[in-house]
């Protein structure tokens, strides 16, 4: 593979997780019978809106973030911390939609 490539399917990751919180929050849309634009009104609902745009939040500081270290510091290193986040964002998100209190 390329310089960075292991870099470049972190980022694809981190789009498709944001895109499937996304879905996630159509889902809940559906069940919940909140129609667009409201985005109160069901709990369940507001948990997949508050966890998707947390996600959207973090986007334009991660992914920067993570190219400036891997073109200036280590490639290999920045797709783990890459993943680390990832699976952090799945963490907390899946948490989020079940009410589970991960930190006091």
């Amino acid at each position: 593979m390329g310089p960075h490539s292991w870099v470049a399917l972190v980022t694809i990751a981190a789009i498709l997780v944001y895109l499937w919180m996304g879905v996630r929050v159509g889902q809940a849309r559906r069940v919940s019978g909140v129609q667009a634009p409201a985005m109160t009104g069901d709990p369940i609902l507001e948990r997949h809106v508050r966890v998707q745009a947390n996600t959207l939040e973090w986007l334009p500081i991660f992914l920067p973030a993570l190219w400036l270290f891997a073109i200036y510091w280590n490639d290999l290193i920045a797709a783990g911390l890459g993943v680390v986040w990832i699976v952090g964002v799945l963490v907390t998100g899946l948490a989020a939609w079940q009410a589970v209190v991960l930190f006091l």
